[in-house]
């Protein structure tokens, strides 16, 4: 059994603050010391990660390991490729094996690759946007380091959690969408159910638009995006006034309707070129 967890001083970053999120869940009993004294990272009786050169350093010249993209990894991914669906049972442990494995792959995919491509410098993921690093590193006190770096790994806890909580949600959601979902064609969706869906219907390309309903008890007419994660959509809704039409966005990607009937009436008619 491990004496502690040991990771480097003097500046800390996003990845070595997350990694120490999910190591002191799994490791409560081990205290953190942070250092580069030899010694102590060499310690084979020692936990030791982001520095020393060990398994879960990634800072050797001749390291090769990376995510699926091809984004280097970090101590994070390194972690977590280790240790996340452990640590995902401890934190939500009723969920099933099979959603435990996909949840571990979203957030790696969503969350931990932008971690770890910030580290090593990738700059396709740099934003001028606050990053999550950003707010990490503000709370770094050069007088106070132990205290600082356990101050961000308290404010990391949340923001993993509360991104792995929305991440099973959703993938909840996306799975009730696709057992109710119904092809009234190729180019229209009908989903009884609210839920994630564009990751769904990104599998059909002729798709063109999705009707769903509100949790106010309305329907919507949505377009499909062009592609992944663009405001674009293939076929953008005109401008229409009828009684039944509660509301058109001015940019056309959806439109809020009173029924079920009239959604699917409304696409079906934008579909075959002949507005109502």
């Amino acid at each position: 059994m491990y004496q502690q967890l040991v990771t480097h001083n003097g500046k800390f970053h996003a990845d070595d603050v997350f990694a120490s999120v999910i190591l002191t869940q799994l490791f409560p009993e081990l205290s953190l010391i942070r250092t580069r004294d030899e010694k102590i990272t060499d310690d084979e009786n020692n936990f030791v990660y982001d520095v020393g050169g060990g398994e879960f350093d990634h800072h050797g010249i001749d390291d090769q390991r990376q995510h699926e993209n091809g984004v280097p990894m970090a101590a994070f991914g390194l972690i977590w490729q280790k240790f996340g669906e452990t640590y995902l049972k401890t934190t939500m442990p009723t969920i099933t094996s099979d959603l435990i494995v996909k949840t571990k792959a979203h957030v790696e995919k969503s969350f931990i690759i932008g971690i770890d491509a910030l580290d090593n410098g990738v700059t396709t993921y740099q934003s001028p946007a606050f990053t999550i690093s950003d707010a990490i590193n503000d709370f770094y006190d050069e007088d106070h380091d132990l205290e600082s770096f356990k101050s961000a790994i308290a404010f990391a806890k949340g923001v993993l959690e509360n991104h792995i909580y929305k991440t099973v949600a959703k993938l909840i959601a996306e799975k009730e969408v696709i057992e109710h979902a119904t092809f009234i064609s190729d180019e229209l969706l009908l989903l009884p159910v609210v839920g994630t869906w564009k990751d769904y219907v990104e599998h059909f390309d002729k798709c063109r638009f999705v009707v769903m309903p509100r949790k106010d008890g309305n329907w919507m007419i949505q377009g499909v995006p062009v592609s992944h994660g663009s405001f674009q959509v293939k076929q953008p809704l005109p401008q229409i006034n009828k009684p039944w039409i509660i509301f058109i966005h001015r940019t056309g990607f959806m439109g809020v309707v009173d029924t079920q009937e009239h959604a699917l009436s409304l696409a079906k008619s934008l579909i075959d070129n002949s507005l109502l």
